[in-house]
């Protein structure tokens, strides 16, 4: 038997390498190049004297390796391995099988037509509805799986081509003088790998020599406006552009495309990067140049011929807004034009038929209404009026429409005022064409702006299913949404929705109601909630007009109203809430929002059932009952902060920062309101307000270090003061909470904290923690494995505390020692990113716990005290009672942290 084994054993051993060998032979790209040809195994560049960008040498290298993954040339494989001529011999089938498909729908097409024209004769008509079936398409033909397969997914093996190898020696020369290097040398040689090895490595080397570098330069040019703006440019740069640079070509051609932007911002209307021309006087013994900025005038077709004119100061004449809508014309707007001799359209848009001019009125000193009746002390206003082309009623007022525009009359002309008012109109969401026409007024420095319009669908329905991870906890839910974009035609936007779905809560206590315990906890959709909304977004800031800030300020208010019904299997929740905020932005990057007398209002009504209501007052904890207490939320004041340049250009640093403030009660607490409640608490309508002060502070930073490879990191942090009439913690909806798949990602969502509680002692500890005070910084390094896959390591450090002392959480007050106190956890994770939808796996491993004793807080410290103090309060069974506490955490998100 052990013979027979061992045999067998050989056997396998056999197979298997037989096996391997005919796999390897057959993955051998060499094995279908004919012999005297090579293929391209490598390209090796070797520098001299100066390194060049090796992106921009590689990319002149025409013939390159075939790609490799995982060092396999699995693409030359597919093509390979794909017979080309079963290849052509199917597509050839596949092409008669069309045209045979075409000659039968084109015989069934002239015997429903011949039909047709038989009964029109019959009938005595002199024509006829030909029919016209739809043919398969023969000039674009649907490749066959064999054609897809070897030439969109295989390619060719990249044979070596000495001519194609000299025309890339002659690129990369010309490459270097196009650097500044005019004296270098180019050349190539070959390594072969052997008689009957096809494989050639391509050595290229690039003797740079030495560069040209700009040591002076002077302007030629005629024009004193000109001249000034690009003197002005220079002056504008931290440090000269051109001093001491290399005599690139490249550089010089980005140089004036940038100059010739400035000079256009600051109202030179189309001037163009071709009028700068530049001419080097060179010095080869110290390899320096003097360099001559030619600033040309500026050149126009007209007809036939090319003029030269100069340029010269644009000012904006008129500003236009062409509406391309019939929503309100009654009858046949088609017919009634043809009836005038009209066409529909007009330089290819819909014709518009009335005119209205809108002019901002400068009002009478002291006079703080707006009147629609101009007076004769009141002056117009020289920059803000516009003419409007519409059909019978503008879809959106004139008003709003000149808000948008920055090209405003009697102004200098400025090119980036294109793109801005072009993105205002955009963010009204109420056009789904926006074409800008500038059009020069002949003769003169006048322009004349055409805003063409073409409005989008106003009202729409739609279903928008949702899989959220908020806080950590998975949900699944839909909305029904009644969208109106424009429904007092100010841009004003209107939704109502109709949401419900399922959302995965941790339970409150780690027990059920049989005294069962609680293991998984945030995993099962345990909670339905359902209710409608309301939103209305309006421009300004109401009840103000929206003329009252600057244009830039783009103000807006939002209003919003809601209805949220919560049900889980401990108690339900009702929240009544209503929100009111000023909108308005400060430059690109500042956005600000504002809320003042009622910012918010909240009613929050909670029915316990009976074994959590016994629950909650048996363990006595003040804290725990005014989180799940009915609770009345007027925010007083609150102020939003936001910066954000995430739109920079790549390969700089992102910066977010989140500030907000928020007052609440202080109206409430002005009212002479009696102590009606058992906790001698002020009521209002029956139950106790809530007063408070709460800070937050969020910051998001991002760089990237590579193509691959970019670092990230997030500070958050908050601080919460219950004052007054709360007389223990913040209300549960404002509290803050610590762990989970978008925060410590080494603790489940709102275990961790606060402070030093040792929540191992506690028998009625509660599975969700909350607190007054939070600290915490997350970090992720992120590398990517291909478009579809990433990783990330990274590092989370947080905590929670409360403000006021809790008896029934020893050591969770926030104190001086709370940077002894931050929880610690590392981890890696794997994303799924499918651009609509990121899925993201972390394993995070705790590293310090708060919570343990003093020299017992690190995971590679002995834990004696640890099982000491649970031997005490738990007895000798005392390890059935005791978590692990650094038991590593697998967490599941949808997007990014952070």
């Amino acid at each position: 038997m052990l013979f027979l084994r061992e045999i067998m054993n050989k056997g396998q051993i056999y197979s298997i390498f037989i096996i391997s060998s005919l796999l390897i032979y057959s993955c051998n790209p060499t094995k279908y190049i004919p012999d005297g040809k090579k293929i391209v195994n490598k390209n090796v560049v070797h520098y001299y004297e100066d390194k060049l960008n090796s992106d921009e040498v590689n990319l002149i290298i025409r013939q390159q390796p075939n790609k490799s993954i995982l060092g396999m040339k699995i693409k030359l494989f597919i093509f390979n391995h794909i017979d080309s001529t079963k290849t052509a011999h199917a597509s050839q089938r596949h092409w008669k099988k069309i045209r045979k498909i075409n000659t039968r729908k084109l015989n069934r097409q002239n015997k429903i037509n011949n039909k047709r024209v038989e009964k029109a004769k019959k009938r005595g008509r002199k024509y006829y509805t030909q029919r016209l079936v739809p043919l398969k398409d023969t000039l674009n033909i649907k490749l066959t799986f064999r054609e897809w397969l070897k030439f969109k997914r295989g390619e060719p093996a990249v044979v070596f081509d000495s001519t194609i190898n000299k025309k890339t020696v002659d690129q990369i020369k010309i490459y270097l003088r196009k650097k500044g290097y005019y004296y270098g040398e180019v050349y190539s040689e070959f390594q072969d790998g052997g008689k009957n090895n096809k494989k050639r490595t391509v050595n290229y080397h690039i003797k740079s020599g030495k560069a040209y570098y700009i040591d002076s330069f002077y302007f030629e040019c005629s024009n004193s406006t000109v001249l000034a703006l690009y003197q002005k440019y220079f002056k504008k740069q931290l440090f000269n552009p051109l001093l001491g640079e290399k005599f690139d070509s490249d550089y010089l051609n980005d140089h004036r495309s940038k100059v010739a932007k400035f000079i256009k911002d600051n109202s030179i209307y189309g001037f163009s990067p071709q009028s700068i021309s530049f001419l080097a006087d060179t010095n080869k013994r110290d390899m320096k140049l003097i360099l001559k900025i030619i600033v040309d005038d500026r050149k126009i077709q007209k007809n036939d011929t090319v003029i030269t004119v100069p340029y010269q100061t644009a000012y904006v004449r008129n500003i236009n807004f062409r509406l391309s809508d019939t929503s309100y014309y009654k009858g046949n707007f088609k017919n009634d034009l043809n009836k005038k001799g009209l066409s529909v359209t007009e330089n290819a848009f819909l014709r518009t038929l009335d005119t209205m001019q809108y002019r901002e009125i400068y009002l009478t000193k002291g006079d703080k209404k707006r009147r629609k009746i101009k007076t004769d002390k009141d002056t117009l206003n020289p920059w803000r009026f516009a003419t409007v082309y519409y059909n019978v009623k503008p879809i959106v007022r004139p008003s709003i429409l000149e808000l948008q525009n920055y090209l405003e009359s009697n102004n200098v002309y400025k090119e980036y005022y294109i793109d801005r008012s072009y993105n205002r109109l955009m963010q009204l969401d109420v056009f789904q064409t926006i074409k800008p026409v500038i059009k020069e007024v002949e003769g003169t420095n006048l322009i004349d702006v055409d805003y063409y319009l073409v409005p989008a669908k106003k009202q729409t329905f739609n279903l928008e299913p949702r899989f959220t991870n908020a806080n950590g906890f998975l949900g699944l839910s839909a909305s029904i949404n009644y969208n109106n974009k424009n429904i007092f035609r100010r841009s004003d936007k209107l939704t109502i929705s109709f949401s419900g779905g399922f959302e995965s809560q941790p339970p409150v206590f780690d027990q059920t109601e049989s005294g069962e315990k609680i293991n998984d906890a945030g995993r099962s959709f345990n909670t339905f909630e359902i209710g409608p909304s309301i939103k209305l977004d309006v421009p300004g800031l109401f009840p103000s007009k929206p003329q009252k800030l600057s244009k830039r300020h783009r103000p807006r208010t939002i209003m919003s109203a809601a209805y949220n019904y919560q049900k889980r299997n401990d108690f339900s929740r009702e929240v009544f809430q209503f929100n009111y905020l000023w909108k308005f932005y400060s430059g690109k990057k500042q956005l600000f929002q504002v809320g003042f007398p009622a910012a918010s209002i909240k009613f929050v009504n909670i029915k316990m059932k009976d074994f959590f209501k016994e629950k909650l007052y048996e363990n006595n904890d003040l804290f725990l009952i005014n989180a799940y207490s009915n609770q009345f939320v007027w925010e007083d004041f609150k102020f939003l902060f936001e910066y954000n340049n995430k739109a920079e250009k790549k390969g700089k640093a992102n910066h977010l920062l989140n500030f907000s403030i928020i007052n609440s009660g202080w109206l409430l607490s002005l009212l002479n309101l009696r102590d009606t409640s058992n906790t001698g608490q002020k009521e209002f309508f029956n139950v106790a307000y809530s007063r408070f002060i709460k800070a937050e502070a969020d910051y998001i930073y991002g760089y990237p270090l590579g193509k691959k490879t970019s670092v990230h990191a997030r500070v958050n942090l908050g601080f919460g003061v219950p004052t007054g009439n709360s007389t223990t913690s913040l209300p549960f909806d404002y509290s803050f909470f610590s762990g989970g798949a978008n925060d410590n990602r080494g603790w489940r969502a709102r275990e961790l904290g606060p402070g030093a509680y040792k929540y191992y002692l506690d028998p009625d500890r509660t599975a969700t923690q909350i607190g007054d005070v939070k600290i915490a910084a997350y970090s992720e390094l992120r590398y990517s494995l291909s478009s579809t896959f990433k990783t990330a390591i990274f590092i989370d450090l947080s905590n929670i505390w409360t403000y006021k002392n809790d008896i029934n959480r020893p050591g969770s007050q926030f104190n001086n020692q709370f940077y002894e106190q931050l929880a610690l956890s590392s981890g890696i994770g794997l994303r799924f990113d499918a651009t609509f939808l990121i899925v993201r796996l972390d394993l995070g491993f705790p590293i310090t716990n708060p919570a343990l004793p003093d020299g017992e807080r690190w995971v590679f410290q002995e834990k004696d005290n640890y099982y000491k103090e649970g031997e005490a309060v738990f007895g000798v069974d005392y390890k059935s009672y005791l978590p692990k506490p650094f038991r590593p955490k697998l967490q599941f998100g949808i997007g990014y942290p952070f």
